[in-house]
């Protein structure tokens, strides 16, 4: 008899022991880009993304996220990969919507500014699932990137966005420093339905104008979250800026582009009157901005082939057809990568 308990005590001790170990592989403790200790699982099937970081960790696994972050047109479907929203649910973040879907680990994305550490760690909280933030400044790209591959075992996915960022982003970054002042163009973000919207220096939503070594000339209260400071025809007018870019909500339209290229008070603007004002590509997310993402990547070269062509010499075409097989997973032909960098309004 007691041979029999003593044999059974041994099987759940190992039985135990086994479990334990098993457990102690099926998790990990992570460091996320806001520094909290996040466990996580060992191997990661299913992912959630918010906006900001859709195309980042999208760039990496397609494959693995369970949500749309974007209610995208058919258009811009069309140029994504299928991985990323084919049979995945367009969601707004609310924790019911999260649940549903029942992923092993939620992103969360911010500049990492005051109080969003304490938000994490109440979705966290709320969620029971970890929460791992993510840093979407564009100086965390690389980082963040390299973080995306180690968690998901993407490494050598990642270091090839690395490579990207590093092939162009790093070197405008440096050349864009040694850009005498006296050449640095005088930039205004044309946004809203009349162009008296802008996001000024300092603001995550400008940030490419500031990175290409061009300056903001708008002068004017950063407005968090969104941002777009409403700002008057008179002040711009005192701006004068050289060059405008324009983005709208209603881009396919071209709505911002017209009404600068078209309003009495706009043709006094030095940008207008010298044909300098250019409606940033859109397709299948915003170049410039909103979402403030790796989509921004490309818009930065784009703006600084635009603005410095003689210092940046890139073919934006071939520019282009990599970016979109890097980063979204798809083969763009010349002709419609031609197309998406020369916007035209919808007939």
């Amino acid at each position: 008899m007691k041979n029999k308990q003593l044999k059974s005590f041994y099987t759940l001790l190992l039985l135990m022991l086994c479990c334990s170990f098993a457990g102690g592989q099926q998790t990990r403790v992570i460091t996320d880009m806001g520094g909290r200790k996040v466990t996580v699982p060992k191997i990661i099937k299913r992912v959630y993304i918010d906006k900001h970081c859709a195309m980042m960790v999208n760039a990496i696994a397609p494959e693995l996220t369970v949500n749309v972050a974007f209610n995208s047109p058919n258009e811009a479907k069309q140029l994504l990969s299928p991985a990323i929203w084919k049979g995945k649910p367009y969601t707004q973040g609310s924790a019911e919507e999260i649940l549903k879907l029942h992923p092993d680990i939620v992103f969360m994305s911010d500049e990492l500014s005051p109080g969003v550490v304490d938000k994490a760690n109440k979705m966290q909280a709320q969620l029971k699932l970890p929460v791992v933030l993510l840093e979407m400044n564009m100086e965390g790209y690389k980082p963040n990137l390299a973080f995306l591959g180690n968690l998901f075992g993407k490494q050598q996915k990642a270091a090839e966005l690395i490579g990207f960022i590093k092939t162009y982003l790093d070197v405008i970054e440096k050349r864009a420093k040694q850009i005498p002042p006296k050449a640095r163009r005088q930039v205004y973000y044309a946004e809203g339905p009349n162009g008296l919207s802008t996001d000024p220096s300092g603001s995550k939503h400008s940030q490419i104008i500031d990175f290409v070594g061009a300056t903001n000339i708008a002068r004017a209260e950063i407005i968090p979250g969104k941002g777009m400071s409403v700002v008057s025809m008179e002040q711009v007018m005192v701006w004068n800026p050289e060059v405008i870019l324009v983005w709208t909500g209603s881009a396919e339209n071209l709505v911002t582009y017209k009404y600068v290229n078209s309003d009495p008070l706009w043709a006094n603007i030095r940008a207008v009157k010298n044909k300098l004002v250019y409606q940033i590509p859109w397709l299948p997310y915003g170049w410039f901005d909103r979402p403030p993402g790796t989509n921004r990547i490309l818009g930065t070269i784009w703006t600084a082939n635009l603005l410095y062509p003689a210092i940046f010499k890139y073919d934006m075409v071939k520019v282009t057809q990599e970016y979109f097989r890097k980063f979204y997973h798809v083969n763009l032909s010349a002709a419609k990568a031609k197309e998406l960098i020369n916007p035209k309004p919808k007939q």
